[in-house]
């Protein structure tokens, strides 16, 4: 039923964000009180969005991507104005700045959120004061509130997807692993659960290790150098990595920067670094899957905010949002990437209400 899809290539350009709230609006101007915002009658809704984290390339798409559909509802004059608060990792901020929402009197809140619990409370008091919350990206999180909405991405079936192609490419036997996203995160939580129930039926797979990454290049190839050596001794080789997206080909990386001359099967995340080296520099015949969360998920929630606000669409409470996948057979359309983008399918506001609302 989608009306359009379409492969994008999209330049995570880091979003400059100085002060605590920055805004997209038509006249450039942060919300400050609760007389700017409950305005959706009376020039366009006020929108928080509270993102958990964006300091990678994926979480500056999606706010990118949230950003370009505020804009588009700014201006037709649905939306007045879309703030964006980033907590950097810390669930206390995270939890301050969505109550400094709530005491602007915001029409509706946006939370990527950074821990499936620790937000339940601030949930709650935003429901309280009949302010609706949609999560998206990370999650669900536990919540009983009303009006509260969540767009996620299964990613125990992602990872188990990812995990079993890998597996199967190991011969279902031999060392592996597991590059995690951040700790306590409720997406890597419910990713290392599609791990772990794939490699249920491949018990003479062994995980050698469990890197947490934060989902970035730099701290995996770190990480990982520190200890491939002792772990190629103890093993004899590495025969699989699993990862949740920004670091496949620092994983690349950091096996041939330790001399590993015959590489695993590295799972892709459909970064233009690993798609531009599988394309174009992978031994021939090399052959994995790459997946990843769909960053257009920014936009998806934007759409859904102004639905929720509109009172004319029949809203699901819960909503699973599609992933990305590129096979060895298509990933030749990828081979001049550059290195920052993030291919994934786009969508428009028309297939948000076909697919989701239902």
């Amino acid at each position: 039923m989608a009306t359009r899809t379409r492969k994008a290539f999209f330049a995570a350009i880091p979003l400059a964000i100085a002060l605590p709230l920055a805004a997209c609006s038509g006249g450039g101007e942060t919300g400050s009180g609760g007389s700017s915002a409950a305005s959706g009658g009376d020039g366009g809704y006020v929108i928080g969005f509270s993102n958990s984290f964006n300091g990678n390339t994926y979480r500056q798409a999606m706010e990118a991507y949230a950003k370009e559909a505020g804009d588009e509802l700014i201006a037709s004059g649905e939306v007045k104005e879309l703030i964006f608060a980033e907590a950097n990792q810390d669930n206390n901020k995270q939890i301050q700045q969505i109550q400094s929402f709530i005491m602007q009197g915001v029409d509706l809140i946006i939370i990527d959120p950074g821990s499936a619990t620790a937000l339940t409370g601030v949930v709650q008091e935003a429901s309280d004061a009949g302010i609706p919350v949609v999560t998206v990206n990370d999650g669900p999180i536990e919540s009983d509130a009303d009006g509260v909405y969540q767009i996620y991405f299964d990613a125990a079936d992602q990872m188990k997807q990812l995990t079993t192609y890998v597996a199967e490419g190991m011969g279902g036997k031999g060392a592996m692993i597991e590059l995690r996203g951040m700790e306590g995160d409720a997406f890597d939580a419910k990713a290392h659960e599609g791990v772990l129930e794939a490699l249920t039926s491949y018990p003479d797979i062994t995980v050698a290790a469990e890197i947490y990454t934060d989902w970035t290049g730099s701290k995996a190839q770190t990480e990982l150098a520190a200890v491939l050596p002792n772990l190629i001794s103890q093993y004899g080789s590495i025969d699989g990595v699993v990862n949740q997206g920004g670091d496949s080909y620092a994983a690349v990386q950091a096996f041939q920067q330790a001399g590993v001359t015959e590489l695993p099967i590295i799972g892709g995340d459909n970064r233009g670094f690993f798609l531009k080296w599988w394309a174009n520099d992978a031994p021939e015949g090399y052959d994995t899957l790459s997946v990843s969360a769909n960053p257009w998920d920014g936009a998806t929630a934007v759409y859904v905010a102004a639905d929720v606000l509109s009172g004319e669409y029949d809203v699901p409470s819960m909503m699973v949002h599609p992933i990305g996948i590129i096979t060895k057979d298509d990933v030749q359309d990828y081979a001049d990437v550059a290195d920052e983008d993030i291919a994934t399918p786009t969508y428009d506001r028309a297939w948000v209400r076909e697919n989701l609302y239902k």
